[in-house]
């Protein structure tokens, strides 16, 4: 799978002790979970294009100004896991699929432009109905529906710890920005809506609290780095999802209302909106260690970083 940048740096948990990061860390996955015969060894764990919204991301006030909150919602399928860059596992048809859902509050930062927003964390560092991460072993969840990516089955768990850096950047100037239809991807399935024109960087640091025998190698505290991921508008490589989850365990309860123009407010417009992304990444494990400090244990952290927005895929298998 061709990645045009480089992976993201891997930053440091917020409230952790002095912490060292090891290289890409291969790690234990059964596809089958309990079952016999599905264990394999991975690194990475690639996302198949997939949704992230920003509730609230488009206020009435038509500017995201210093202050303001939004939550970030996050939702896509697996698309294969490898070793060393080489395929070992790709989601069957039927089966196992396996699906990410996430989400976390942010707060603006500065906006000096309009379109130019930077955000920092507005979440507690805790696991909680608004700062979540989790891995399901699912059916295929559909991006156009956003029906399917919260399951029954859990396989990983866990919580953003700190952002380290989050902007986007729209094109165009507040007066004039740059516009084109929503939705490029195939059949044009929101006629009459359009969006903003733009892309961002997102580093992310989150920590696992919770494993199951789908990770049978992994302890709560284990690490794993979202890289590669681009976030961007207009949809090219995935179809925009009407609905997404809210709290990573009631699914579709949540709806894109994007309003006419995702990201632009229109003249006399008071509604409440929020702002869609396409979002295409890849997750690698890593070890974070601990300095010891006398009766305490060793602590190893979840890192996720999201970079590289600009960038598209160019090639993806399924």
């Amino acid at each position: 799978m061709k990645k045009l940048f480089k992976k993201a740096l891997i930053a440091a948990a917020l409230a952790m002790p002095v912490l060292s990061y090891a290289a890409a860390t291969p790690i234990m996955f059964d596809s089958n979970g309990a079952a016999a015969g599905g264990q394999l060894t991975i690194d990475t764990l690639d996302w198949a294009p997939g949704n992230a919204l920003a509730v609230n991301g488009n206020p009435t006030t038509g500017l995201l100004l210093p202050g303001t909150q939004t939550q970030l919602l996050y939702q896509a399928n697996l698309g294969l896991a490898s070793l060393n860059g080489v395929t070992v596992y790709a989601p069957p048809l039927s089966g196992f699929n396996f699906t990410a859902v996430a989400g976390f509050n942010e707060v603006v930062i500065s906006n000096t432009t309009g379109l130019n927003p930077t955000f920092g964390l507005a979440s507690a560092p805790v696991r909680s109905a608004t700062n979540f991460f989790y891995i399901y072993a699912n059916a295929f969840g559909d991006n156009l529906t956003g029906l399917g990516f919260v399951g029954s089955t859990l396989a990983l768990s866990g919580y953003v710890a700190s952002v380290n850096s989050s902007n986007f950047t729209g094109s165009g100037t507040v007066a004039n920005p740059t516009i084109a239809p929503l939705d490029n991807f195939g059949a044009n399935n929101y006629p009459g809506i359009s969006t903003l024109v733009g892309s961002g960087t997102t580093d992310l640091v989150l920590v696992v609290d919770g494993i199951s025998a789908f990770f049978p190698t992994l302890t709560p505290g284990s690490t794993l780095s979202f890289f590669n991921t681009s976030t961007l508008t207009p949809f090219s490589t995935a179809n925009p999802s009407a609905l997404f989850s809210s709290n990573g365990t009631v699914g579709a309860n949540t709806a894109s209302n994007t309003g006419a123009i995702n990201g632009v407010r229109l003249p006399g417009d008071t509604a409440q909106h929020n702002f869609q992304f396409l979002a295409d990444g890849s997750s690698s494990f890593q070890q974070v260690q601990k300095v010891p400090e006398p009766g305490s244990l060793a602590l190893v952290g979840l890192a996720l970083g999201i970079a590289g927005f600009m960038r598209r895929r160019t090639a993806k298998k399924a």
